[in-house]
């Protein structure tokens, strides 16, 4: 026989609460979606691991452990079963195997989570006798098995334990694992009794909420499972030079700091100017924000207290750049740039020209794909202003060959040639090409001709908006 203790009237009033967060949580508050942001809460799978020891049967206050575990767990998981959008399941540690001898792998899945399974579960905890040992590091390793596949669910283990790990297993370890894998969200672990400091033991494996006497046993369950389903809200300051928020319009992304898992992607809004959009946020995991910039910048180890808005304050100031397509070019070619910060040779953009482009603050170096190609240097985006670069108008060459040859067009760097293009070797009629301005070489061979020394070198020079005939005529 057990007590029914419980006030049924706070625990309703908590799964009211509950009903009403969940309507409201985790929906990205008026922020634009950039991809699969749910509207809704995603489904919430909660593993009940329940210590059905031997030392449950110790005598708490005026009841034995068990007792008021039975009490309070029934009414509260019947009614927690009813919130939408949440599954239950049931695993149970130390009630098959009799103490001593010592069974370590004493636990089992005794309800696994479906639909409707809420008699199924509290009809096993009316049952329960404690009967063996506590093997925690076992169970929360088992219970990576017990929830079903699905990437878009969050997995959820509250562990209600009197005692510590009696088999030499490590929870901290075996909990840090599941979470780096994305298996589980950090777990609850309720401690029931005054006899353990639950706190130190297990800090390192999930939350820890600890129940001193009968009466906090109740409390500390509500709370426990309203951080677990209620959001945080939490506002993204894109700084500015002058370290106001006004930096807006840039997607974001949320990764879990131990997973490394995508969670969510925003495109940032602000409400007003300088207020930056409020996001709900589920607060069981610690985040990494990217603000998609270029290049990007970066905020680390964010951690959400439940309940308490939090402003994360990153600095991005930024301006434009504006490559300049030159006078005369064609308009119907394009004419890219690739960019690079300032002494990194990776591309962080290619740039079209014409395009306004946003960068945070800074020098890059560009590379314009002319022929050949235009390069700038230390080119400084300053906050808030445009950076205008003019490519040198170009210039036009016609090469006249009356025979088939082999050759092709350097660039003359007065102690070095640089390769810009090949001639076509199956052309006899002119080749018309656009050049930057420069000094340029030819160097072109009959393609039937045996004799290297009849090869052809020909100096020109281009000058911005000019025309230059170039005739190659074999050596007789």
């Amino acid at each position: 026989m057990y007590v029914y203790f419980v006030d049924m009237k706070r625990v309703r009033e908590f799964i009211v609460l509950l009903c009403v967060c969940l309507m409201m949580g985790f929906v990205p508050c008026r922020a634009q979606q950039l991809a699969d942001v749910p509207n809704v809460m995603p489904k919430t799978r909660i593993l009940f691991i329940f210590d059905g020891s031997y030392s449950m049967l110790a005598v708490w206050e005026r009841h034995t452990k068990m007792d008021v575990a039975k009490s309070i767990l029934i009414p509260f998981i019947d009614s927690v079963s009813k919130l939408p959008n949440v599954e239950i399941a049931l695993r149970i540690y130390g009630n098959r195997s009799p103490f001593p001898p010592q069974d370590c792998k004493d636990s089992h899945l005794e309800v696994p989570f479906g639909k409707n399974n809420a008699p199924e579960v509290l009809n096993k905890i009316l049952n329960l006798k404690p009967n063996g040992t506590t093997p925690i590091a076992y169970s929360i390793e088992q219970a990576a098995k017990d929830f079903p596949p699905d990437t878009t669910c969050r997995n959820i283990i509250f562990l209600i334990t009197d005692g510590v790990e009696a088999c030499d297993g490590d929870p901290c370890a075996i909990s840090r694992e599941l979470q780096a894998k994305g298996v589980i969200l950090k777990p609850f672990i309720i401690g029931i009794g005054n006899d353990v400091d639950f706190r130190k033991l297990f800090d390192c494996a999930g939350q820890v909420f600890s129940a001193r006497s009968e009466l906090d046993f109740q409390p500390i369950l509500n709370q426990a499972m309203e951080r677990a389903l209620m959001s945080t809200p939490l506002q993204v300051y894109l700084l500015d030079a002058y370290k106001k928020p006004r930096e807006t319009d840039v997607p974001m992304t949320f990764y879990d700091n131990t997973s490394g898992f995508i969670h969510y992607n925003f495109v940032h809004s602000v409400i007003k100017p300088g207020e930056p959009d409020v996001l709900f946020l589920d607060p069981l995991v610690s985040y990494k924000i990217k603000v998609h910039t270029m290049p990007p910048v970066y905020a680390d180890n964010i951690n959400l207290e439940p309940g308490k808005h939090t402003i994360v304050k990153i600095d991005a100031p930024q301006g434009y750049l504006v490559v300049e397509r030159p006078y005369g070019f064609n308009m119907a070619n394009s004419l890219p740039t690739i960019v690079r910060q300032k002494g990194d040779m990776n591309t962080l953009n290619v740039q079209q020209a014409g395009e306004k482009v946003k960068y945070i603050t800074g020098k890059y170096d560009l590379e314009v794909l002319t022929t050949p190609r235009t390069y700038f240097y230390d080119v400084e985006i300053k906050p808030d202003e445009i950076k205008t670069v003019k490519i040198p108008q170009p210039g036009h060459v016609t090469f006249n060959r009356p025979q088939l040859g082999i050759g092709a067009i350097y660039l003359d760097r007065n102690t070095d040639l640089e390769f810009v293009t090949y001639l076509s070797p199956d052309s006899r009629k002119s080749d018309v090409f656009t050049l930057q301005p420069g000094k340029y070489v030819v160097i072109w061979r009959d393609k039937f001709e045996t004799d290297t020394e009849k090869s052809i070198s020909k100096s020109f020079e281009i000058t911005s908006g000019g025309n230059v005939y170039v005739q190659i005529t074999p050596n007789k």
